[in-house]
């Protein structure tokens, strides 16, 4: 069962959408798994992540727009993003996305998803045509290997997926301070440009995210350090009896459906930066490349 924000239960296996218009042509979608969007040009749809909610998907947004749909772009290869790609024609991802996409998380063992669906590999300055409404493509990897994120200079909008959170952002075990600078100043070049970040957590929040954590990564990388990490962040857990029944809140990460194994870095090298009203917390050995 999944627990509602209205408190009431629902059949994990009946679908669940709510959407919400959050420019012209342009809705949030919230099923389950992070959010999902829709881009409506004068020609064509686009998708944006597709959620791990049951049911289809496409079927529901093609009743909020009469363009045709046809087509989704990952912002990253984590199954609460990838897992129902295979209602679409094709999928635009990148190619560290297309290595690990649509993997069940473990609450869905034993279940089986189509992994074998179409794709298109993009890179950066890649755009979508949409009619009169294009998307361009910004590869800005930290939360996973192939983080992506789409301009839409049109309503002035950046899908960002996971890798931009509000407050505080985690450097990845295998990422840097350095390549999270990177990518903020890969966005920041376009900062006259957007207005908005429509993200996979936070739903849409303000743009001056990315000025605060270009800020906050100049600051470490200036040679400022953050205070010690006194404790691992604690990840959803199991009821402690088996027998009970199974119920999951809606839209919230699962026990056992880490994307990505817990941190192995020892707290002895955690830091977490405040600044500029962000934070960022990452590992010492890892500020440089």
């Amino acid at each position: 069962m999944i627990h509602n924000e209205d408190g009431t239960l629902t059949p994990m296996d009946e679908p669940y959408y709510r959407s919400t218009l959050i420019a012209p042509g342009t809705w949030r979608i919230e099923s389950d798994g992070d959010d999902q969007y829709l881009i409506e040009g004068d020609k064509e749809a686009l998708a944006i992540d597709t959620g791990y909610g049951a049911g289809n998907i496409r079927a529901y947004m093609q009743t909020l727009t009469k363009k045709p749909l046809r087509f989704v772009a990952n912002t990253h290869d984590h199954f609460d993003h990838t897992a129902n790609d295979a209602y679409f024609d094709c999928a635009y991802m990148s190619a560290e996305t297309a290595k690990k996409a649509t993997i069940p998380f473990q609450s869905f063992a034993g279940l089986s998803f189509p992994r074998n669906y179409p794709k298109v590999i993009v890179s950066d300055e890649y755009k979508i045509q949409l009619g009169n409404r294009e998307i361009e493509v910004f590869i800005i990897p930290n939360h996973t290997a192939g983080g992506t994120a789409f301009l839409d200079r049109r309503e002035r909008i950046f899908f960002t997926g996971d890798e931009i959170f509000q407050g505080n952002n985690t450097m990845s075990d295998t990422g840097s301070v350095a390549q999270y600078e990177r990518n903020m100043a890969k966005l920041e070049a376009h900062r006259s440009e957007f207005d908005k970040l429509a993200t996979g957590g936070f739903g849409v929040i303000d743009a001056t995210w990315v000025d605060k954590f270009l800020a906050n990564t100049r600051y470490i990388l200036a040679g400022h350090e953050g205070d010690p990490v006194t404790q691992q962040g604690r990840r959803p857990q199991p009821p402690s009896d088996p027998s009970a029944p199974v119920i999951y809140r809606r839209r919230f990460p699962r026990p056992g459906d880490a994307a990505t194994p817990p941190s192995t870095t020892p707290l002895e090298f955690m830091r977490k930066m405040t600044y500029d009203g962000c934070s960022i917390t990452y590992d010492i050995r890892h500020i440089q490349n």
